[in-house]
């Protein structure tokens, strides 16, 4: 996919709510330079938590010592417990930092680390890139490696991953349907499938993410067509299901990069009947498609 691959760092606004659970949690510090580790700790844990999800992996954030008063008291901890996976150790620095500390107590029992630049100013946190180890107690900002090296160390997302290549030899997996299935005659786009091109289509739901989208789920289609032995275009739409003919206003229609940042965004206008996005994409070339509304979003994850 063209220039998808070379942002290979995720920014994420920091919300209200991040903001006012790091205060929390900071107030219960006796000293001002703990409570100020426990504030940055927090947000740093929550974005990267955030970026997680947005890759579809299973986080317990409950479980993490960051989450847990007494420890967050006696050590300065910023983990993330992953699902099936360990303890990621989330480093906040601030704007300008060349170097990233890392606590005694966090050089041990950890699967990695995930360095993330906190700047309240503009209100973002940005994940800069991760580390396997940090054994010496400190990482060097400008040598740790891309996003792209924690994506490799997450075995879950393999099978996650819808590979297109296998729709075009009519393999598909569970729970992508025939657009036929799912949308209305007056709805459906015209297509006809072949050996060199085929669509299929998934309800995405926000309604179970605390959306009420009228009280009807969205459609997401994906129609992926072969141009040559290395070569796919892939076509991304969104359509309204149900009773609805058009889609909620402000509803996004996402392409992310292989580490999760966004490359491209559609957003829906007042009455719009559906959005849309084509792009080619190279063999073996991994993206996401992700549908949001707010700060809800459903995220799936294609390779070709």
């Amino acid at each position: 996919m063209n220039n998808l691959t070379e942002k290979l760092a995720f920014s994420v606004p920091i919300t209200r709510k991040w903001y006012q659970d790091a205060e929390t949690f900071s107030q219960e510090q006796h000293e001002p330079d703990k409570a100020q580790d426990v504030y940055l700790n927090t947000l740093a844990v929550y974005a990267v938590n955030f970026y997680l999800q947005c890759m579809e992996v299973e986080t317990d954030l409950a479980a993490s010592d960051s989450s847990n008063p007494a420890l967050r008291s006696l050590m300065n901890v910023s983990d993330l417990m992953v699902k099936d996976w360990g303890k990621l150790e989330c480093r906040p620095v601030l704007p300008g930092d060349q170097v990233c500390d890392i606590p005694p107590e966090s050089r041990q029992d950890r699967v990695g680390y995930v360095v993330v630049e906190i700047n309240q100013s503009s209100n973002q946190a940005k994940l800069l890139g991760f580390a396997k180890t940090a054994l010496e107690g400190s990482l060097e900002i400008s040598k740790i490696q891309s996003l792209e090296q924690l994506i490799n160390q997450l075995p879950e997302l393999e099978s996650n991953v819808v590979n297109l290549r296998e729709w075009l030899k009519g393999n598909f997996q569970v729970g992508w349907q025939s657009v036929t299935d799912l949308l209305s005659p007056q709805l459906r786009p015209a297509f006809r499938n072949t050996e060199y091109q085929q669509q299929r289509a998934k309800p995405i739901d926000l309604f179970d993410l605390g959306l009420e989208l009228a009280g009807n789920p969205v459609v997401l289609i994906i129609t992926v067509g072969k141009i040559d032995k290395e070569t796919a275009s892939v076509r991304a739409q969104v359509y309204p299901n149900g009773e609805a003919l058009t889609l909620p206003p402000n509803l996004k229609l996402s392409v992310l990069t292989a580490t999760g940042d966004v490359f491209t965004e559609v957003t829906a206008r007042s009455n719009d009947e559906f959005i849309q996005y084509q792009f080619n994409a190279q063999r073996g070339d991994d993206f996401g498609i992700q549908v949001s509304l707010g700060e809800a979003s459903v995220t799936e994850r294609f390779q070709v």
